[in-house]
């Protein structure tokens, strides 16, 4: 084999190594992150209190106009497979969605809490809920997994829960069981990014759920990867900086409770096959069960709240997959120590929270929250459900979601953890 022909195979397998190479950083990258070979610039420590941007400012229109021009720029470069949004279909006429007594009464549209203290000035309880926040995550004594890491160290995958809208400079980070499904009506009428028949939805409550919980419906953090590639990191930075950024929050507890109810007392098949199924076999020693959830509820066979307590408790349940977003702690959904969080709504002021932001993000002549159910407080809830559980379990149970109720300026819920 002569000399040219050698020089000619070493240059070939060059340049295929070479391709073979980016092509494992690019798949590495979307699952875990640009940190991992970037800077671990950390997003810069929460500020004073500042005025909500307005797109509609000569400063945010020179914004958006920039940031436009830029994401376009990305999107000519990387070439029309990547920038072509997804098309939503026009959707079939509906009428605002109905439940059953059974449904209503355990989905979770139990919104009252303890005789939550509600200051007679809006401004300054927001102030202190987001002066809580700010404080304990600059407190170095307050220590929780994943608390000292960057935005940078966030995986793409656990950037899911943010939700933009680029219309009118907003993102929201959805919880679920705290009005998320609501929440998300009102970014698709912001955003415009569901139609019917052809118009946007002007009314929230006229989308159907289906559609709310589809996420091809919403432009969310972690889809910014395959749209903007390497530059989907500095992007979200810039949104992050110039967007309004708000998330709902709840009493921990009363959140799992919600969330047993919602999924394990309604017939719900995934959560029985994914969820229920396995949890009896490991901690109620059952062998054989019933194929299908109705066919389990009809024989009486029901998943205690007692052993989805044990379920959360047992290390081995993470081992296998991160919790499920139901039952995931908010801070690990909605990172706000690495999120400098403008709003901080809860669900026990829900009807106050929701008024104040729409104004102040100015779209409240567009519409309006829907309007939100009561039912029993969360002291009665509390107390009854966790009745059976023992005291230790309540303790631990308090270790793993403590994070969420020192930073978002719960009471520690003492009745439960002593005798």
């Amino acid at each position: 084999m002569d000399t040219m022909t050698k020089s000619r195979l070493f240059r070939l397998w060059l340049v295929l190594g070479s391709a073979f190479m980016v092509l494992l950083i690019i798949v590495y990258w979307d699952n875990m992150g640009p940190a991992h070979f970037n800077l671990h610039t950390a997003l810069s420590r929460p500020h004073a209190l500042k005025p909500f941007p307005s797109p509609n400012s000569a400063s945010g229109d020179v914004f958006t106009s920039s940031l436009e021009i830029l994401e376009s720029f990305v999107r000519e470069k990387q070439g029309p497979l990547l920038s072509k949004r997804v098309e939503q279909p026009s959707l079939p006429a509906s009428s605002k969605p109905v439940l059953g007594n059974l449904e209503e009464s355990v989905r979770g549209y139990d919104w009252s809490s303890h005789a939550a203290q509600q200051s007679a000035d809006p401004d300054a309880r927001q102030a202190e809920r987001r002066s809580v926040l700010r404080g304990f995550c600059a407190n170095d004594s307050f220590v929780f997994p994943t608390k000292e890491r960057s935005f940078d160290d966030i995986p793409n995958y656990e950037l899911n829960h943010l939700i933009v809208d680029d219309r009118h400079g907003v993102i929201y980070c959805y919880v679920p069981k705290v009005a998320c499904t609501n929440w998300k009506r009102v970014m698709i009428v912001l955003s415009q990014s569901l139609s019917d028949q052809g118009t946007p939805y002007r009314d929230p409550l006229d989308i159907p759920r289906e559609y709310v919980h589809n996420s091809s419906t919403h432009l969310t953090f972690n889809k910014f990867w395959r749209r903007y590639g390497k530059f989907s990191r500095h992007l979200m930075k810039i949104k992050l900086k110039k967007y309004t950024k708000f998330l709902f929050v709840r009493d921990p507890f009363v959140r799992l409770i919600s969330a047993f109810r919602s999924k394990f007392e309604l017939e719900n098949e995934e959560f029985y096959q994914k969820f229920a199924v396995p949890m009896l076999k490991r901690y109620s020693n059952h062998t054989s069960l019933p194929a299908s959830v109705s066919e389990a509820f009809s024989t009486g066979l029901r998943l205690s709240f007692a052993t989805f307590i044990q379920y959360l408790l047992d290390p081995h349940t993470e081992q296998l997959a991160p919790f499920n977003e139901h039952w995931r702690q908010v801070h690990r959904l909605c990172h706000p120590c690495q999120i400098d969080y403008d709003f901080v709504g809860k669900l026990e002021t829900l009807d106050q929270d929701a008024a104040q932001l729409l104004r102040l993000l100015k779209v409240d002549k567009l519409l309006q929250f829907p309007p939100s159910y009561r039912n029993r407080t969360a002291s009665s809830w509390e107390e009854g459900w966790f009745a059976k559980i023992p005291l230790a379990w309540r303790q631990q149970l308090y270790k793993l979601y403590e994070a969420d109720f020192v930073l978002f300026g719960y009471p520690k819920p003492e009745n439960l953890l002593r005798d």
